[in-house]
Parts: C-alpha cells; structure tokens; sequence
C-alpha cells in the first residue's frame, strides 16, 4: 500500500513549502497544521545580524558630475561593484530618494543599484537591485531596519540590513540596506508574479510637500476617478504588469471601494480587493506612524499591486524611514477616518465588521510588535551592531551624540504610544478568548478527510463579555477567498454538549489532495461586537489540512526510474537532454493507463494525464520526459524535476493513487532507482534506461549512507542497520508530512516508536527515506 508524503520528510534536503512550490515567506508550522506567511527569519543577504561590506568602482573621472546629472531622468552611470572578493561588472547606479536627495547638500545620498543594468542573469544572492537609503531624518540609523523586520510577521514587509559602503576606494559610511520592491519581493510573498504593479504617485512628479499636500492625496490614494481608465494613469506610475488590461482591475477596484453603499461594502469588497491584508497594511502603518505612508501622505510612498491568480488589489508599504517618530506618539487609531481622499480609512472604518477586525489585528500587532521587552532589546542589538561604524562615519548626516541621544527618543516613543494606545475607548474592548481548536472526521480527532466526508472543527470560546456569534471561515488551496459559516454550541452540530463553551462546524468535502485553510472568528455580545480571531494572524497565518487521496487497488505499476539532472545521459526524440521519468509494468498483464495522472505536487493532482491508448506491455517499460514540452511527439510531462529534491506521484483516472516517490538532492547523470527492479527501495546508481534497474552492479549508496529499516511493519520500535557508524538527525513524519518526531540518532541502535499510532509514516535519515508502518 502506498500514501502522499511531502518533501518535509527529507532530512536536510527540503521541506514542505518547497513540495507545494510556496512562496519563501509562507511556510508551514513544524507540525503542519499551521500555514503562516512572515514568521521566517532574514537570511541571505538580507540577513539581519550582517553587514555587507559593498565597493562601487566607477571609471568615469566626474562620476559623481554624471550621477548628478542624471538624477532627473534616473537614468544608470554604469560601475563595477565588489561584494565579498566577487567582483560584479557593468552594474548601473543613480541617486534615489526625494526630499532625501533634494534636501541633503552632502555626498551622503542615497543609492539605486541595478545588478542586471548589462547581464540580465547577473544579480547578489538572487537579488537584482540594491536600495542604499541615507537615513535622511533618523539619527537613529535603524527605524526603516527596525520596523520591516518587527513587523514582518503580520503583513508584506522589505528584507533590510546594513551596508558599509566604498566608492573608488574612498569610505562612504553606514546605509540601511533594504530590499527593493519589485518582482523578487512579490514572488517571495505572493503565490503568483502575474498581475500588476504600481507605485502610487503621479507620473508627472511632484515633489516634496507637506503631509496630505501635493502627494496625490485624492488622486493616487485609490479613489474612484470615474470609468475612463485613462484618468488614473497620471497618477500611478505603472512599474509592470504581465496583463493586457491591467487599468481596468485598478478602476474596477477603485469604483467598488469608492461607490458601494457601506452596508453592502464587507460584502463586495472582497472580490476585488484583499480586505484582511489591507487592514492589517492600515494597523502597521497608523500603529507605528509611519509619516511616509497611505495613510499620512497619501500617494508616493505606498504600492499597489494586483494579483492574478485571485483578481484582487492589495497595497504595499513602501519608504519607512520616518516612522516612529515623536508627533506620531498620538496618531487616531482611525487617523484619516473623515477625510474623503483617504478611502482605505474613510470607507472601512465606518464599516462596523471591519472596523472590528482592524482592531483585533491592532490588538495583535500592539501586544508582539509593540511590546516594551521585544521593541527595546530590538533596538539595543541594531545600536550594538553598528554603533562603531556609525561613529566612524564620515559622511553621517548626524553628529555621533545625536545617534546616541536617539536611541531614547525612540523608546520615549513607543512608551508614550503604548499610553496613548492603551487609552483608547475601543481599543480596550474586551473580546472572547479562543482556545483548543481541533479538528475531527466522523469523531476521530486529528483525522483529515476523505474528498467525500466533510471536517469537523471545534473550538472552546470563552464568554466573559458573552458570545454574540462564532464563525468558522474556509477556503481551498494557499490564497483566495474565504467562505463562512456559523458556529454553534447547541449540542446539534458535533460541538458536544449545548452551552458548554464548545462550539463546531463542518467544512464542506474538496477534492482529494486539496488544501483547505481555515480559522475561527468570534464576536463578542457587547456594543461593539469585539471580535476576536484564532490563529491571532488571520488570514495570513491559518490552520491547513489536506484531503486524503484514496488508494488505487492498481499495483502493476510502479514508478521504477527516475534522472532529475540529465546533461549527458539520454536524449529523447529530439535530441534534448531532458529529465525522465520511468514506469514499470510488473504483471503479466497489458495495463492501460489512458488518462491517468501524474505529478509532482500533491496540491494539483490533476496535472499531467496520459492520452487515450497509452499502454504499457507485461514486464516492459515507459518513458515520461519531464520537459514542459507537450509539442514535442512521444510523453512529455507539462512539469520538470527539481534536482534539490520533490516528489513524483502516480494516480490513476479516477484520482486515486497508484505509486508515489520522495527523492532528495540528485547527482549529475545519475538515476534514482528501485532495487530489486520494480519492488525495491530507491538508490542512486548509474542509469538503465527503459531497462531493468538489477543490471548496475554498482551503485552509489555508499555516498548517501546505505540504511536499512528493520522490522517494518513494527509495533514498538525499530532500528536502522547501517554500512557506516555515523550519528545523524533522524525524523519521522505522518502521512500528510506532519513532523511527528526529530532526534539525534546513532545507527544500529533501537529506536523508540510507541509513542506512534497504528498508520503509515515516513523515516528519513542520511538522506534517505523509508515508508514505516506501524501495526499493532
């Protein structure tokens, strides 16, 4: 028998994200019941403890006469750029900034740098454009570091570090290093790059102002300009789009926000607009008075974005280095609520069920973000880490005393708006208290269904200000649109005994191998109807499960080889070195796989079918090239194989699966094959294409530490017998790729299973991994 198991169960290899193909900042919670988007940590070049040293060199004797020039037109002078002894050529740079560059008389100006300018596969650790912002008014250095990075776990946030800058030899100080806002960014945020993007300001420029004045509030704030599409376009400036059309989703998004009657607004909003991320954009913004912003300035200093794959709007915040400071200490929470030109704020806030939702994603933010002990031990590592640069500074736009001194005006900050906060009538609404959220399948709890049988979730709701309603919200796949429905402690709907503070509901069957997220929400039975959420982050961190595929009773065939790196190997047709993909008919019997499935994500079991007449003779072999490359004669997969690692599966025509294979990083013109042929656990070894696997006598186990399982079945424990003595982390996971058990362990030693219940598992150790079955 056989089950889906995902790629967390490859020790070192991969994890359950990189399975699904989701996006780097959304991310499974180590027992897998959890998919949360911003919880990881910066690493790479954005890593927050480093500071990357970064050298311009630039051959052009009036360099700087050139970049001057050319700041209008932002046209790039071309340089070579040196990071940690590589050196990069023909990358372009000019000035960046507004009133930052307009306003500092200094060589202290702030930095665009476009690795790709000449070399369009040219970039730093993935990166293709480096933003070196001046700090221009913040003495402190940190406050954009400091707010991207205590905010990333609520909504969409820049990766920022630091940098110690160097042109042509000569030391030009510390800058903030912070991401830069394009295609990269949305693709480690978002499932999909396709759609659109804007920055938020008019084309015809526009320079500095005061608040609210001559930034586009009004105009570049999303408001409604009226059906022409051409009438938005001089206020955003159309950074890319991959859309035919891309001004009639922001005018259609636009007319709803604007026009809807605000009874029906909750409603409708949502089907053009990401309502709960929008209001979690508000809560960062008017919490942490960010003075460059939507909220304050209107258009220039936000993004919008328009996703594809859901049809809906979503702003970005961009440009933070004026947050945090002092006049902000007493900003409304509903700052701009009467203000017609800032619709965001205008429109929602008067939506009762909105507001109420903002507020518990204030709340949330307020009590992690805005917590005393996490912001101020925060600021002491960021002044720890880079006050000896700043100090030696020589182009600092601040005195090394006013550094110093703006460490306290940053925590007198958020101490008077923590008061101001806390003094707030409807912030300090009490709401219900969530807790023991599980789920069931006909009573079997921690049991996910079948695509015919529907999930029972409960949950305890406490009613210290009494519950008005609770509300259970699902919605298929990784992104879109919730659905909701109540939730009941009436004894009637699986929920126990009626008024026992334990309500339930069902989720609705989905197809097998689906997702299904979902959360909980409850509204209080006082004036304001408090609401309150579990997980705190929905929607951006929400409990998931997948949907059981059924097994196939076909057995004959099996996938028996596999090469995810062909260089040099084989060709196919057309003489294309592509990756391949073997089955095995190991009856005795023809077997005719017409429109079965195959694929390598268990998100989308219906990737790849067969055609009609496809059959494979007793004891013989077929070949799938994994090229993306359906024009092509013979079975070509519309999906390639990744050499770090995935997974392939085998369903037949009705869905239920056949075969499946976990594979870990892959060699060079090596195969991944089941030994014995057709039955065996998989080994990498040479190749025997469209051939029986036993004929390699030689294999390269020895460099993946060959590991054998025994007993398996077994009921208490078990041991891996083992060619080398080498201790190594071992994992077991269940059958949806939960985590369920992690250890340090010395093969040949007994291993302890008792604690698992009967089912199937996978073990993985050294690289490798065997299906264990536990059976008592």
């Amino acid at each position: 028998m056989k089950s889906i198991f995902n790629l967390l169960t490859i020790l070192g290899c991969l994890n359950l994200a990189e399975a699904q193909n989701l996006p780097l900042e959304m991310q499974f919670s180590t027992d897998g019941k959890r998919l949360i988007t911003g919880a990881s940590e910066t690493d790479g070049f954005y890593q927050l403890n480093k500071i990357r040293v970064i050298e311009l060199n630039f051959e052009q004797p009036d360099y700087w006469a050139q970049l001057t020039a050319n700041y209008a037109t932002k046209k790039d002078l071309m340089a070579s750029l040196t990071y940690n002894g590589e050196v990069y050529p023909n990358v372009g740079v000019r000035f960046k900034g507004q009133t930052s560059y307009q306003r500092v008389t200094s060589q202290k100006k702030s930095f665009n740098i476009t690795m790709d300018f000449m070399d369009d596969s040219q970039d730093i650790k993935g990166y293709e454009t480096l933003n070196l912002n001046n700090s221009y008014e913040d003495n402190s250095f940190v406050r954009e570091v400091l707010y991207e990075y205590i905010t990333r776990p609520f909504c969409p946030s820049l990766k920022a570090n630091f940098s110690h800058l160097y042109i042509n030899g000569q030391d030009w100080g510390l800058y903030p290093n912070v991401q830069a806002l394009d295609g990269d960014y949305v693709s480690e945020w978002f499932l999909s790059n396709e759609g659109t993007r804007w920055r938020c300001e008019r084309t015809t420029g526009g320079g500095p102002g005061q608040p609210g004045g001559g930034f586009g509030a009004g105009t570049s704030t999303l408001n409604f300009l009226g059906d022409d599409t051409t009438l938005y376009k001089p206020h955003y400036t159309l950074k890319k789009t991959t859309l035919s059309d891309p001004w009639t989703d922001l005018m259609r998004a636009t007319k709803v926000l604007n026009t809807i009657p605000l009874d029906q607004l909750e409603d409708t909003l949502h089907k053009v607009m990401d309502v709960d991320r929008t209001l979690w954009f508000l809560a960062k913004e008017i919490l942490f008075g960010d003075d460059d912003s939507y909220i304050n300035k209107g258009g220039m200093d936000y993004y919008a974005i328009y996703q594809k794959d859901i049809e809906k709007l979503i702003p970005l915040e961009y440009d933070a280095n004026s947050v945090m400071k002092s006049q902000t200490s007493s900003w409304s929470l509903f700052l701009k609520e009467s203000d017609t030109k800032f619709p965001l704020a205008n429109r929602l806030f008067k939506v009762p069920a909105l507001r109420q939702r903002y507020l518990a994603h204030v709340r949330t933010m307020f009590n992690q973000a805005l917590d005393s002990a996490h912001y101020v031990s925060t600021i002491n590592y960021l002044y720890n880490l880079i006050d000896s640069l700043v100090q030696a500074d020589p182009k600092k736009l601040m005195t090394y005393t006013a550094f110093q001194s703006e460490k306290n005006v940053l925590i007198n900050w958020m101490r008077n708006r923590r008061v101001y906060v806390l003094n707030n009538t409807e912030f300090k609404q009490i709401g219900n208290k969530i807790s023991n959220v599980v789920y069931a399948v006909n009573g079997q709890l921690d049991q996910t269904p079948l695509d015919h049988e529907h999930l029972t979730v409960n949950a305890n709701i406490s009613d210290g200000p009494g519950v008005r309603n609770a509300f259970l919200y699902y919605s298929p796949g990784f992104d879109g649109t919730f659905k909701k429905t109540q939730m009941f402690d009436d004894g009637l709907h699986e929920d126990g005994i009626a008024a026992d503070g334990v309500y339930g509901a069902a989720i609705p069957p989905h197809p097998a191998g689906s997702f299904v997220r979902f959360y909980i929400e409850s509204i209080a039975n006082n004036t304001s109807g408090t609401a309150s959420y579990m997980p705190e982050g929905a929607e951006h961190d929400v409990y998931i499960y997948q949907v059981k595929v059924n097994q196939s009773s076909e057995a004959d065939v099996v996938i028996n080889e596999l090469m995810a790196s062909n260089t040099k190997s084989v060709t196919d047709q057309d003489g294309e070195y592509d990756d391949w993909i073997e089955l095995y008919n190991k009856s005795s019997d023809a077997v005719d796989i017409s429109n079965w499935i195959m694929t390598d994500n268990p998100a989308n079991l219906d990737k790849y079918r067969f055609p009609q007449n496809t059959i494979i003779q007793p004891n013989t072999y077929l070949i799938v090239w994994a090229d993306e490359n359906g024009k092509q004669t013979g079975l070509h997969a519309n999906f390639k194989l990744s050499a770090s690692g995935e997974e392939v599966l085998l369903l037949d025509s009705t869905g239920l699966l056949v075969d499946s294979v976990v594979f870990g990083n892959q060699k060079e013109d090596l195969a991944f094959a089941r030994k014995p042929n057709g039955t065996g656990n998989f080994i990498i070894q040479t190749h025997t294409y469209n051939a029986n696997n036993d004929l390699i006598l030689v294999n390269y186990e020895d460099e993946i530490e060959s590991v054998k399982l025994v007993p398996n079945p077994a009921s208490h424990s078990v041991k891996l017998l083992s060619n080398k003595q080498k201790p190594n982390v071992l994992k077991i996971g269940d059958a949806m790729g939960r985590i369920v058990h992690t250890q340090y362990y010395q093969p040949n030693d007994w291993l302890d299973i008792g604690h698992l219940q009967n089912g199937f598992y996978v073990l993985s150790f050294q690289q490798q991994s065997f299906k264990l079955i536990v059976k008592r």
